[in-house]
């Protein structure tokens, strides 16, 4: 398997609203609208709760970036959701793999 970089990767997406805004999927730019203007239409503008929903916009954005891994992600996703634990290997197997002894 191969890693293909492409210039988006290596680039920062700065934490402003435009640029995170512009780097989300198309799938989530309704919600990222509707969440900001739900924290800037209130009477009292509570600058903590728009620190927060732009430092979690963000961090969606950033992972978003590999559409394999944000693709895989959500079906793993649903299929927990759904009852279905995806194949994997125990805990214990990692450590034993990585000459951690139980």
């Amino acid at each position: 398997m191969t890693v293909q970089w492409h210039e988006d990767h290596n680039r920062e997406i700065e934490r402003t609203f435009t640029a995170v805004r512009a780097a989300l999927p198309a799938a989530n730019i309704a919600a990222f609208d509707a969440e900001l203007e739900a924290i800037t239409h209130a009477d009292v503008v509570d600058l903590a709760a728009l620190d927060s929903f732009l430092s979690g916009w963000w961090r969606i954005a950033t992972r978003a970036r590999n559409r394999d891994d944000w693709q895989l992600m959500h079906r793993e996703a649903d299929q927990i959701q759904s009852g279905r634990r995806p194949e994997g290997p125990t805990l214990a197997e990692v450590l034993a793999r990585r000459g951690v002894q139980l």
